[in-house]
């Protein structure tokens, strides 16, 4: 049986992607601990601590303690009935994991938020990125193509986790936890929505609304006089979105030198209270570009 465990545990730690088939809901203290070491590696995270008392083992992860001697378990100074681990134990060391017909996954990535911000899609994720895109003639869509968790609650392969119509993408970017889509809409809109940080070409046609967080501003770029005057177009409609955006979303506006906006593009720094005022600052941002 020895043996077995061993296969499955070497089986697993090669590839997270496939199952391991455990024979019994109760796990011993190597195979907690080699689960624990391949989450702390996919989740980045502090590996477990080990140690020993004697003939006593012990390991610490999450908070949470786990103790072993023979066939006796310890559980954060509780002692286990069984002589082992409760599979269910693994949530509470927070290692999410899926069972069905007697085989566990475990789920090695974490989607904790999908944002739209204007043509930008930003997913926040932790782990492996087990989620693609998928272009259809009518729309965009993030799929889930392995099991994970999607804010909170496991999806499975194949789950939507976020579709956009009438969009087609046009390039990706990824860095450190965070998938970023950039949309093309089939239909001009005549403005662009992108995240504070992201780079504005200096012959932006469209109007140019940069989106961040912060304390519920909107900065327009300060008057230019580097170029006789040319500025003052950009300058003057920067202006009027900002004080119409800030009339409907009761924030003050900041005349200040930026640089994320270039001289003679019109455009504004929209900095929102909390992720509830974004739906509303895209509903305002459409009406007002209808105008």
């Amino acid at each position: 049986m020895k043996t077995l465990w061993l296969i499955l545990i070497l089986s697993f730690t090669v590839s997270l992607a496939e199952t391991f088939t455990l024979d019994a809901t109760l796990l011993n203290f190597d195979e907690i601990l080699q689960v624990l070491m391949e989450h702390s590696r996919i989740f980045e995270t502090t590996p477990p601590s080990t140690g020993t008392v004697g003939s006593l083992r012990y390991l610490e992860y999450n908070n949470h303690v786990l103790a072993n001697v023979e066939n006796l378990y310890i559980l954060d100074n509780n002692k286990l009935p069984d002589p082992g681990v409760p599979l269910e134990t693994l949530k509470l060391f927070g290692v999410d994991y899926v069972q069905s017909d007697g085989t566990i996954r475990m789920i090695t990535c974490r989607v904790n938020s999908i944002e739209e911000i204007g043509r930008t899609i930003v997913v926040n994720y932790e782990g492996e990125r087990n989620f693609d895109i998928e272009q259809t003639e009518d729309s965009m869509k993030i799929v889930a193509k392995d099991w994970l968790v999607f804010r909170g609650k496991p999806a499975a392969p194949g789950d939507v986790l976020f579709e956009k119509g009438e969009a087609v993408v046009e390039k990706t970017a990824e860095s450190d936890g965070q998938f970023r889509v950039l949309l093309k809409f089939k239909q001009a809109t005549g403005y662009v929505v992108k995240p504070l940080g992201e780079r504005i070409d200096p012959f932006e046609k469209d109007t140019v609304f940069l989106v961040g967080y912060g304390d519920g501003r909107v900065i327009v770029r300060s008057f230019s006089k580097d170029l006789n005057g040319l500025d003052l177009p950009a300058y003057s409609n920067s202006l009027k979105i900002a004080k119409k955006i800030a009339d409907e979303m009761g924030y003050r506006i900041e005349i200040c030198p930026i640089y994320d906006i270039p001289v003679g593009v019109t455009g504004v720094v929209v900095l929102l209270r909390d992720e509830k005022d974004m739906s509303k600052l895209l509903d305002v941002i459409e009406r007002l570009m209808k105008e």
